[in-house]
């Protein structure tokens, strides 16, 4: 699915920019990282990751909310970070591509059958990811 079958199935839609709730996400995003990094601390490294895509989803939702587009699909939210951010330049590729990887994993933790193993090295990485992740998104905020 492309960016305009996000929209075409209503995914994504067209609304007013809101700021107040961008910067709500961004709050949410902060509060994830926090939530994300006590879980590690106690061992709770799936939690951890978990909690570490929330942060970054909130963050790219930030975005979202700042450019009036409401959103139904994860999946449509990182389309939409391609196309209106990674092409710009304005996020890195890495970003993306650590968004999408997380993207999947927390569908497979929630709904899949197989129990995934993590180690704290792959909480460490997923929290310092979504850290750098709303860092940049800060940035662009503030602009």
């Amino acid at each position: 699915m492309n960016l305009e079958e996000c929209y075409e199935k209503r995914l994504l839609k067209r609304g007013r920019p809101d700021g107040l709730k961008s910067m709500k996400a961004v709050d949410m995003a902060s509060d994830a990282i926090i939530q994300a990094e006590r879980l590690m601390e106690h061992g709770f490294y799936e939690q951890a990751r978990l909690y570490s895509y929330t942060a970054m989803f909130q963050g790219a939702r930030a975005l979202l909310f700042k450019d009036g587009i409401f959103e139904r699909s994860h999946y449509c939210v990182i389309e939409y970070l391609k196309h209106n951010y990674v092409q710009s330049g304005e996020l890195a590729q890495r970003h993306i591509h650590y968004l999408d990887t997380y993207r999947i994993e927390r569908h497979e933790t929630l709904y899949g059958l197989e129990k995934i193993e993590l180690k704290e090295d792959d909480a460490n990485t997923a929290i310092t990811s979504a850290k750098e992740f709303l860092e940049a998104i800060r940035k662009m905020l503030e602009e």
